[in-house]
């Protein structure tokens, strides 16, 4: 099994810690312990960071719309508590991506935009 580059392993040990819900001992992450790379890091990030937020915005939608007051109260904190994790992930990731893409090939001039819009390409070439 090859080792970890120095940076990769720090970028993998960084998710672990920004998107702890997810395990990480499935299957599905072997891959990026076999043989990682900066950008599928980075990718990974996005992708853990999107489920992530889909998570707390059905959080948030459901105590919206079962709430009978949701600007009041109790209720109304509970909302804004699950703003800020909503708004945390995002801060999270953006703080991901800009600190590592500069050792990414693919991402190193990439704006935001531009970064979407190859990691849109990419999928599509995948056939996700």
């Amino acid at each position: 099994m090859k080792e970890f580059i120095m940076i990769e392993k720090e970028m993998f040990e960084e998710i672990r810690k920004l998107f702890t819900e997810f395990d990480y001992h499935k299957e599905v992450y072997k891959s990026f312990w076999k043989n990682p790379s900066v950008d599928e890091l980075i990718g990974l990030a996005f992708f853990q960071m999107s489920n992530t937020v889909s998570s707390h915005f059905i959080n948030y939608d459901w105590l919206f719309r079962t709430s009978d007051e949701p600007e009041t109260g109790k209720i109304f904190e509970e909302l804004e508590l699950l703003e800020d994790e909503i708004y945390g992930e995002f801060i999270n990731f953006f703080d991901f991506y800009y600190k590592y893409r500069t050792y990414s090939t693919q991402y190193k001039e990439a704006s935001f935009e531009k970064y979407l819009e190859l990691q849109d390409k990419t999928n599509k070439s995948s056939g996700s």
